[in-house]
């Protein structure tokens, strides 16, 4: 999981309401039961200590997800009178959840977040293609590719100079196809998308594979369904790319796990436990951050200062980094806010995963409940 959305949320000086609200919007009369939520959800931060200017700038905000349609949550983030951060959430509370702290509270995000696989999606006929593109971050990007429309049909068999028409038609179609698979290429230049999902008409899904450079036809998969004439579905992400997609997140995190405990067999490029994974963010080691979803930190403190690789057990060893005045925070916060610092990736590790060799479930151990793939060994960390 990307945590770049921490790094946009700082230079606060006040503390940092939190909040995700159920804003689903499945039944009648739901604007009203989103807006109980929030009644609820703000006196609940007021109480916190959450100032009347915060909750001012998140009256306007929370639960306004109109375009979303269904079940789904609502993300907030804000602090001195300003929203800082927000996003639609696929998990969410019955109610609502709300924490005020120094920090923003990352769980809240995180916990109601499915795993999200960067991809390009390109639903293509022979005069051009709609892609899709969701980037790591959450943010989504739409273009419309289009090529010559005429000719890009066949004629019937004995029209007038009917083989030279035949060959203006396929160059029209192959030509097209090319414009497509360039606006592919230049998209996944600027992007970190592990897969390139075609739909669309079956023959141009060809045409365009033939014409992606080397480096990006491996990414590429065919979809069955989807088309883009008007009155098709508007929704891209149908259950056979959420398959896929869900299958490269299952991949993903398999391949993590079996890095992992290779290298803790090994005793290299990995730690786990509170105390270590705190000493590898302080050193930027962190590539990957293993976090066990049976991890609770209600009971688990950390001390940090102004700058994110600041962060230790003790407040002593916080002001001997030159801190003069360490901040108390509970774990969550403190360690993910440095993760995100130091552009490591965050893999949410089940208590127990399916594995696919029998087909049950098998424990996944970690210390604590948290461990790490390391960018380099340090001969002076403990595991």
């Amino acid at each position: 999981m990307d945590l770049s959305f921490l790094t946009s949320i700082r230079g606060t000086t006040g503390p940092v309401s939190s909040v995700i609200v159920n804003a689903s919007r499945d039944a009648e009369d739901t604007d009203h039961a989103v807006r109980v939520r929030w009644s609820k959800a703000r006196a609940d931060l007021s109480s916190q200590g959450a100032d009347e200017e915060t909750l001012a700038a998140m009256d306007s905000v929370v639960g306004d997800t109109h375009g979303v349609p269904g079940q789904h949550g609502h993300v907030v983030y804000a602090a001195d009178g300003t929203v800082l951060a927000q996003a639609v959430v696929t998990e969410f509370p019955q109610d609502y959840r709300a924490r005020v702290g120094p920090l923003p509270d990352p769980l809240l995000y995180v916990y109601s977040e499915s795993p999200r696989v960067p991809y390009v999606l390109a639903v293509v006929d022979t005069l051009g293609a709609d892609l899709w593109t969701v980037h790591a971050d959450g943010r989504a990007t739409t273009q419309r590719v289009e090529g010559e429309d005429w000719p890009v049909h066949k004629v019937r068999e004995g029209g007038y100079h009917h083989n030279q028409m035949q060959r203006t038609v396929d160059n029209r179609v192959a030509d097209n196809a090319g414009r497509v698979a360039g606006a592919i290429a230049q998209t996944l230049r600027g992007t970190e998308a592990d897969i390139v999902a075609i739909a669309g008409e079956i023959a141009v899904r060809g045409e365009v594979r033939a014409r992606l450079p080397d480096w990006a036809e491996p990414k590429a998969v065919d979809l069955e369904a989807g088309s883009r004439p008007t009155g098709s579905s508007t929704t891209p992400l149908n259950d056979e790319l959420r398959g896929i997609l869900a299958g490269i997140a299952q991949r993903e995190l398999d391949e993590a796990i079996a890095e992992f405990e290779q290298g803790r067999a090994n005793r290299e490029r990995t730690t786990e436990g509170l105390a270590s994974v705190v000493h590898a963010l302080q050193r930027g080691q962190v590539r990957t951050l293993l976090w066990s979803t049976a991890r609770r930190d209600t009971e688990t403190w950390l001390w940090f200062g102004p700058s994110a690789e600041q962060l230790a057990l003790t407040s002593q060893e916080v002001r001997d980094m030159g801190v003069q005045d360490p901040v108390a925070e509970y774990a969550a916060p403190v360690l993910l806010r440095a993760a995100a610092a130091g552009s490591a990736e965050l893999l949410l590790v089940p208590q127990h995963r399916t594995t696919t060799a029998n087909a049950g479930t098998e424990p996944v151990e970690l210390t604590d409940g948290i461990g790490a793939l390391l960018r380099f060994d340090d001969p002076t960390m403990t595991s």
